[in-house]
This record gives C-alpha cells, sequence and structure tokens, in this order.
C-alpha cells in the first residue's frame, strides 16, 4: 500500500479540530509557553529576553537584526528587550567598530551565570513534556517541525512585511540559510 504524501488532504474527510494540526501546535505551544514563562518568573526574567540570552549564548556578538532574527522576534520590540535586559547587567550594546550605524550586543558574565541557573530547570521541563516518547520519535518530531516551518515560510513569499509574525518568520530563514551557507563554504 503506496503511502499518501500528507499535503494532499482529502477534502470529503470532516474536519475535526483536535486533529487540525495548527490548533495541536497553537495549544501546545501555549501551554509550553505559560509553564516555561513560570519558570522565568522566579528568575525574573520573561520569555522574550531569554530567547535573546540564549541567543547570545549560542553566538555571542550579533548585530540588532541578527539577533532578532535568531531570537525570533520583531526589531522595534527587540531593541526594547535588550535595552531593559542592558538596564539589568545581562547584555550589553555597543556601536559596531566596522559599521558605525550599527548596534551590537554581546551577554555579559550576569547574562551567562542566569542562562547556566535556568537551563537545568529548563531541560527538565522538556523532559517532563518528552516522557513516554522515544528519542527517534523526538529527532523525527524536530525534524517535522523544522520542515513544517519551512514549508510555512515558502507558502508565503510575496507577503515579506505584511506582518510581524511572517516578517521574523522570514528573517530566521534568511538567517539559516546564511548559516547553512557558511557551513558548506567552511567544509
Amino acid at each position: 500500500m503506496a503511502s499518501r504524501n500528507a499535503s494532499q488532504v482529502d477534502l470529503k474527510e470532516p474536519y475535526r479540530l483536535d486533529q487540525s494540526l495548527g490548533y495541536l501546535l497553537n495549544r501546545s505551544a501555549d501551554i509550553v509557553s505559560a509553564t516555561f514563562a513560570d519558570i522565568l518568573k522566579r528568575e525574573s526574567i520573561n520569555l522574550p529576553e531569554w530567547r535573546v540570552l540564549t541567543a547570545l549564548t549560542d553566538r555571542n556578538d550579533q548585530t540588532l537584526s541578527e539577533l532578532a532574527a535568531h531570537a525570533g522576534t520583531e526589531l522595534s520590540y527587540l531593541s526594547r528587550v535588550v535595552i531593559h535586559s542592558q538596564s539589568r547587567g545581562l547584555v550589553r550594546r555597543f556601536t559596531s567598530e566596522e559599521d558605525k550605524r550599527s548596534t551590537r550586543v554581546t551577554i555579559t558574565a550576569q547574562g551567562r551565570a542566569l542562562v547556566r541557573a535556568v537551563m537545568p530547570q529548563a531541560r527538565a521541563l522538556e523532559a517532563s513534556w518528552l516522557q513516554g516518547i522515544s528519542t527517534q520519535d523526538v529527532d523525527n518530531m524536530r525534524k517535522t517541525l523544522q520542515a513544517l516551518y519551512q514549508n510555512v515560510l515558502n507558502s508565503h513569499p510575496g507577503l515579506a512585511s505584511s506582518g510581524r509574525k511572517l516578517t521574523v518568520a522570514r528573517r530566521m530563514r534568511d538567517r539559516k540559510e546564511a548559516d547553512e551557507g557558511d557551513k558548506s563554504a567552511s567544509g
């Protein structure tokens, strides 16, 4: 029996909300964000600040635009998050040596310490979500979600600046393509 491509939807099948991929993703994301936000709140930070700190932990010294793409946050909102994080001593902003019009951001020792303090809690929470799911299924889920994400980005080519989420998604796709280009050029 040949397997059917998941993109071939049978329009005769009744629509069921509890089987809708968008509904399941959104519902899961809401719960994941809310439970993780509770952990972050105990450390006096929020999810956007966490994304900035972990993005800088992944790759320190980024421009605001690079950081917005990496953290999945709109540039104007990210600017406010970075300013607030700097006022708390978690990051440092400075003018780029190469381009005086560009602002760069680095994580401070205090920011790194905060990431180190929260990371075990974040990993334990993720482990609780993945209970009973095999490592292979988790790997497949990650690959599937990455493919889904790319398909969603690719299905909206003409809408570059129509909305905040799509603009952020496009920047993230462009950053990923640039990173892959860097890897293939150096490999």
